[in-house]
């Protein structure tokens, strides 16, 4: 996925971000039990000033970026969100991805944001819509990026080791092309390759769906499964762990 298709998304999710939670600061997230709608907002109006500061730092050490004064009621805090979405737009627009910048996992290179920044958005206006009405699906190819970004990225960051009944898990997209198989070994970080073939278990969804899984969103129930349950449900109990 390019540099543009991802800044496409995050203008597009962030934006619905804002306008779910100006519906209700109050409603309680159920992906995020412990929080509100305002907490949600204040999260990700955070971790977008954080990252703005990120690249502004440049260089390949990750820098001290002091967090933003608490907002002072709700005009405040929407008027926060929605500033630092303007500017960690203009922020990512006016960098080559090649630029360096820290990262936590990977090349330490302004490409990183972009794509995290997209799919941080998508999970997070998903939740605030899940909190305020009827949550639309996260687009499809954005989704399918997602859960090679879930599978390659961010469980090999956390470097969690797996603790589940050994075997392989198949994980089949309906919506289009995406296909993953993921080796459970325990004591050790699952590992994820791409392609057909069969698995000890599977699961199939839309890519929206599967995404979802990934990120405990929704439970194995809202997709299909198949095989050893034993190690689906291990391995979505194995996703509380890493700091996801």
């Amino acid at each position: 996925m390019d540099t543009n298709t991802y800044l496409s998304h995050l203008r597009a999710d962030g934006a619905a971000l804002s306008t779910a939670a100006r519906k209700n600061l109050d409603a309680p997230v159920p992906s995020c039990p412990e929080w509100l709608v305002r907490d949600l907002v204040d999260h990700t109006a955070v971790v977008y000033l954080h990252k703005i500061g990120v690249m502004a730092a440049g260089g390949t050490e990750r820098p001290e970026v002091d967090p933003p004064d608490d907002p002072d009621g709700d005009d405040e805090l929407l008027a926060l969100y929605d500033d630092s979405l303007t500017r960690l737009i203009a922020e990512l627009e006016q960098r080559d991805p090649e630029d360096e910048a820290w990262t936590f996992f990977g090349p330490k290179r302004v490409g990183f944001w972009h794509r995290r920044m997209a799919q941080e958005a998508a999970v997070h206006r998903w939740d605030a819509e899940a909190a305020t009405g009827d949550p639309a699906p996260i687009d499809p190819e954005l989704a399918a990026d997602g859960i090679d970004e879930m599978l390659n990225v961010m469980i090999p960051a956390d470097e969690v080791l797996y603790e589940g009944k050994p075997g392989t898990l198949h994980l089949h997209r309906t919506d289009g092309d995406g296909e993953w198989l993921v080796t459970l070994e325990t004591g050790t970080v699952p590992a994820t390759r791409s392609g057909h073939e069969k698995g000890d278990a599977a699961i199939r969804g839309t890519a929206s769906d599967l995404l979802l899984l990934a990120w405990r969103r929704v439970t194995p129930e809202a997709v299909e499964r198949f095989g050893d349950d034993r190690i689906i449900d291990d391995f979505y109990a194995y996703l509380a762990g890493p700091g996801l």
